[in-house]
C-alpha cells in the first residue's frame, strides 16, 4: 500500500514533523520512511503539490516532465505520485488489443515508456492492467522500456561518442542505430536531444567521400580561380578604355 503524498507533504512540510518520524507514523521503518519521501520528491522548504493539481495537469493532457517544469518536482516523482493517484482505471480487466476501449494504445505507450520513461510496473498500475499485459504490447508494437535495459544501460551502448560516430560521422539513421541495439528509434532521437547532438532532416546523408578532404580544396581553389579571371577582366576593360 502507498502512502499519500499529502499526507506525507502535510507532517513534513505543514506540521515540520522531521523526517526521521516519518517511518514510525507510518508503521514502517525509518529507511521505508526516507524512501518514500525521496520517490515523493518532499523536502524540508521543498513545494508543496497537492495530488489534485499533479491530476489535473494529468487529465489536461500534460507530459510528466512538462508537470515537472510546472511545480518544480523532478519527473520521477511526478512520475510515482501519478502511479499512487492511479489516476485512470478502466472499468474492464481483459481488451483486445488495439481496440478502441484498449487502455494501452501504441501512442500511449510511445510516450509513456519510450519518451517519458515510465516502467512497465508504472504503466500497469496507472491503467489497472497487468505488467504481463504491458509487456505484450511493447513486443507487439515494437517499443522497447530499455530493452537491452533502462536509459542508464542505453547510455552506456550508446556513448555519445559512439552516437557522433554513428550518427554524424557514417551517417545512418535513428532506426538503422536502434535496430542492431534492440531499442526504438524514438529512444535513439530522445537520445541525440539528451546529448545535444543536432538531428538531421530528411533521413540518412551518404558517408563523405574517402577523399573529401582533397575535394573541399580543389573546389575552393576553382572558386578562387574564377574571381582571379574576373578581376583580370575587370582590369583588362579598363585599361582598354583608357
Amino acid at each position: 500500500m502507498r502512502p499519500d503524498p499529502d499526507l506525507l507533504q502535510r507532517w513534513v512540510l505543514r506540521d515540520h514533523l522531521p523526517a526521521t518520524e516519518v517511518g514510525s507514523k507510518l508503521g514502517l521503518s525509518r529507511a521505508a520512511g526516507y524512501g518514500w519521501l525521496r520517490r515523493y520528491g518532499i523536502t524540508a522548504g521543498g513545494p508543496i503539490i497537492s495530488q489534485d493539481r499533479l491530476i489535473g495537469f494529468w487529465r489536461a493532457g500534460m507530459l510528466a516532465s512538462w508537470i515537472a517544469v510546472e511545480t518544480g518536482l523532478e519527473a520521477d516523482a511526478v512520475r510515482e505520485r501519478l502511479v499512487t493517484a492511479a489516476v485512470v482505471v478502466p472499468d474492464r480487466s481483459y481488451f483486445f488489443v488495439g481496440s478502441d476501449d484498449d487502455p494501452l494504445p501504441e501512442h500511449l505507450l510511445r510516450d509513456w515508456v519510450v519518451r517519458e520513461g515510465f516502467s512497465a510496473g508504472q504503466v500497469a498500475a496507472l491503467t489497472g492492467t497487468t505488467v504481463r499485459q504491458v509487456r505484450y504490447r511493447l513486443a507487439r508494437y515494437r517499443l522497447s522500456t530499455g530493452r537491452p535495459g533502462p536509459v542508464p544501460r542505453l547510455r552506456r551502448l550508446l556513448t555519445r561518442d559512439k552516437l557522433l560516430r554513428l550518427y554524424v560521422e557514417r551517417g545512418l539513421s535513428c532506426a538503422q542505430i536502434a535496430r542492431p541495439v534492440g531499442v526504438s528509434a524514438e529512444a535513439v532521437r530522445e537520445l541525440l536531444v539528451a546529448y545535444g547532438i543536432k538531428r538531421r532532416t530528411g533521413g540518412p546523408r551518404r558517408p563523405p567521400h574517402r577523399f573529401q578532404a582533397t575535394l573541399d580544396r580543389a573546389r575552393a581553389a576553382q572558386a578562387r580561380s574564377a574571381e582571379l579571371v574576373t578581376v583580370a577582366r575587370g582590369l583588362a576593360a579598363i585599361f582598354r578604355s583608357e
